[in-house]
């Protein structure tokens, strides 16, 4: 594993201070997209097995899911710079997440590094024809390219103290080209407070609009390298194909306290390098190919 480098954050709110960090990079909506590249491949954040005591939405699109998305970018056919819950997923836990105070995990909706994800992310192993459970969904989250994000709903019952966040993701991409591990990638955590009733008999709850895709509670922001690491976990499909999930974790400067309250929160990814104009950027995508991976943007 390599060592995680030192990470810059930006804060929005009370809850935190973050003293020994420099503000991190802002990133507003344009009403564009910014890049439009598909030559660092994809960045798919891995959904999480195991739904932690407190949550109200239970995941199922009834009762309004754990998952909300925003875009900038008019290509993908959703009104822009508005936050919409997603009826993509039957069924998630929202985005593969751990927190951590001083190596004691303080919430986990994965099981991924302490071995209690069973067969989460096992389709065979859960007798499955299809990969319609939990954790084998994955999710786009690219705040610079494409400008698409996804957030996940999370529950805080008592003050927490975190230390250390983890996210995780599909270490193929969609392409199974590019690394994860790139100088020329950043990788970003945000948590935005949410706006509306969370309960199952209001799934009004979506994050608060930021007029960015940052956070109005917490943003962080990692190099590209050193972060990152494979988790020693694959999903597994009903076809024995197999993807591996990799974790990219972000230690704090100075502790984040949340204070008890319902929250969204996503880890994904922007490019750090200039990539070439839009119009030439494509690298053979074709906008056919551009079409089904936007449709495709959530995942088995």
């Amino acid at each position: 594993m390599k060592s995680t480098t030192v990470i810059c954050c930006s804060i929005v709110a009370s809850v935190l201070a973050c003293s020994h960090a420099s503000a991190g990079p802002i990133y507003p909506f344009n009403g564009a997209a910014d890049n439009e590249t598909d030559v660092y491949d994809y960045h798919y954040a891995v959904t999480g097995g195991k739904f932690p005591t407190g949550n109200q939405p239970n995941g199922t699109r009834e009762s309004g899911g754990t998952m909300a998305f925003i875009t900038d970018d008019p290509g993908w056919g959703y009104a822009t710079q508005v936050w919409r819950r997603d009826t993509w997923f039957a069924e998630t836990a929202g985005q593969a997440m751990t927190f951590r105070n001083n190596s004691t995990t303080v919430y986990d909706n994965n099981g991924i590094d302490d071995g209690s994800y069973g067969d989460f992310y096992n389709a065979q192993a859960q007798g499955l024809a299809n990969d319609a459970t939990p954790g084998l969904h994955q999710n786009y989250a690219m705040a610079n390219n494409f400008d698409f994000m996804y957030a996940s709903y999370f529950k805080i019952e008592q003050a927490t103290t975190i230390d250390q966040i983890v996210g995780y993701f599909n270490g193929n991409g969609y392409y199974n080209t590019g690394d994860p591990d790139s100088p020329l990638l950043n990788y970003r955590f945000n948590i935005w407070s949410t706006v509306g009733n969370c309960t199952e008999a209001n799934v009004g709850c979506l994050p608060v609009n930021t007029a960015s895709f940052n956070g109005d509670i917490f943003s962080i922001q990692s190099p590209g390298t050193g972060t990152t690491s494979y988790t020693g976990v694959n999903r597994v499909f009903s076809n024995g194909s197999t993807d591996p999930i990799w974790r990219v974790v972000f230690n704090l400067d100075t502790p984040l306290v949340l204070q008890p309250g319902e929250y969204y929160g996503g880890h994904d990814r922007v490019i750090a390098a200039a990539p070439e104009p839009a119009t030439m950027a494509l690298f053979g995508l074709g906008l056919a190919g551009l079409a089904a991976a936007r449709r495709r943007r959530s995942s088995n």
